[in-house]
């Protein structure tokens, strides 16, 4: 009998009606039996009870089982800050895991309750788009006497030289910097810049590998002299930071400055966020801003809001997450809508614009990076997202 409530769950999640504490009576079953192939009858069964002359539609594909699930009963205390304690997010894996145990794909789509006329169905989940391909490795190079180079047109090779240091762009994609023996005592300053649809990947003069979003930037010395590694950064951008204890390495941006010996951390301070995160993978920084400051060990991260300039420090940060534009995918946890379209708006050098009250709820899921925009926006739609496509702009209505 308990089997036929937990098909009632189910069924109840695939039409969108599960409510709080229906939920969890799901949550807990799922946990204490964690046997896939019980669990997939389960799923096969309460499909066949809510659709009995439909198919499960078989959307067994990378984008589709890239898990995008919208979380309901949430309410963050500020944005990209959520709490997610009462949810059961976690439960979508197991549910795609028994999906492929039955060999059919599993969907969600929020207008789905109510009419279940097929015809109607598949009419609302397509979306017809002019795609918009993904990003890819393009930069600026600033040289210091002011002249540009495209470095996704440039060729591999030798592209400048200044003082003692040369400048190459190697074959993987990546700027690299070696300084020579002739050197100059005072460097002169290059920047990086990642346009809309931008990545790049650089390795400065002492070693530290830099890896820029979209939208970024990077202002650092063609030799590094003195006592610190200074550099400057906007964006998103990732280090790996060779070890100097004599030399401590100092990211800045704006009012904020990080200092490091030799460890890997991500920071993230776009000009459109409302916090600018910075996260610790390995080794310790010290974060400062103004009279606060922070010193971070693996796993934790530090928030700073960008109106107050107040800070603190998360504990156990999913740093998978934090690194998944590096990765080559998009990872969302309990996000806003508004918060996804910001990173797909950078990433595929699109506008975005919102019609009426269309911003409703937060997502939880991954996709690739390396996918047109209409197969993430496609996934968005079975979640109940709609929108159209105007050039390039991306409009979000009720």
């Amino acid at each position: 009998m308990f089997d036929e409530r937990v098909e009632n769950l189910i069924g109840k999640l695939i039409g969108g009606t599960l409510d709080a504490a229906e939920k969890r009576e799901l949550a807990e079953w799922v946990r204490r039996n964690p046997d896939d192939e019980r669990f997939a009858r389960a799923l096969e069964n309460a499909w066949e009870r809510f659709e009995p002359e439909q198919p499960m539609p078989e959307v067994v594909s990378e984008r589709i089982l890239a898990n995008i699930f919208p979380v309901a009963d949430t309410t963050p205390e500020e944005e990209d800050e959520p709490d997610v304690s009462g949810g059961i997010t976690w439960l979508w894996p197991k549910l795609v895991a028994a999906a492929l145990v039955i060999g059919l794909g599993v969907y969600w789509w929020a207008g789905y309750r109510g009419n279940r006329d097929v015809a109607q169905q598949e009419k609302a989940a397509k979306v017809q788009l002019a795609d918009i391909p993904p990003g890819g490795n393009k930069a600026i190079l600033t040289l210091g006497d002011g002249s540009n180079i495209t470095l996704d047109s440039a060729g591999n090779g030798l592209l400048a030289s200044q003082g003692g240091t040369s400048v190459t762009q190697s074959g993987k994609g990546q700027l690299v910097y070696q300084s020579g023996q002739g050197a100059e005592s005072a460097p002169v300053f290059n920047t990086v810049s990642t346009p809309r649809g931008g990545q790049f990947h650089i390795v400065l003069p002492d070693g530290t590998g830099v890896w820029l979003n979209a939208a970024s930037s990077l202002r650092f010395p063609t030799a590094f002299t003195g006592k610190q590694r200074n550099v400057e950064i906007t964006g998103e951008v990732y280090f790996e930071v060779e070890h100097n204890r004599q030399m401590p390495f100092v990211v800045k941006n704006g009012p904020t400055e990080i200092t490091v010996l030799g460890t890997h951390f991500n920071v993230m301070a776009y000009d459109d966020e409302k916090i600018m995160r910075t996260t610790l993978l390995e080794g310790a920084v010290k974060v400062t801003r103004g009279a606060r400051e922070a010193l971070l060990t693996p796993g934790q991260q530090a928030r700073i809001s960008t109106g107050t300039g107040s800070m603190r420090v998360v504990d156990d940060v999913d740093t998978e997450k934090e690194l998944s534009w590096k990765n080559g995918y998009f990872q969302f946890e309990d996000e806003s809508l508004e918060s996804i379209m910001r990173q797909v708006s950078r990433w595929y050098d699109v506008e975005i614009r919102y019609e009426g009250n269309s911003r409703g709820e937060n997502f939880t899921g991954r996709l690739p990076r390396n996918s047109n925009v209409s197969g993430v926006m496609k996934i968005l739609a079975l979640s109940g997202v709609k929108f159209r496509i105007e050039d390039k702009t991306i409009i979000v209505t009720p």
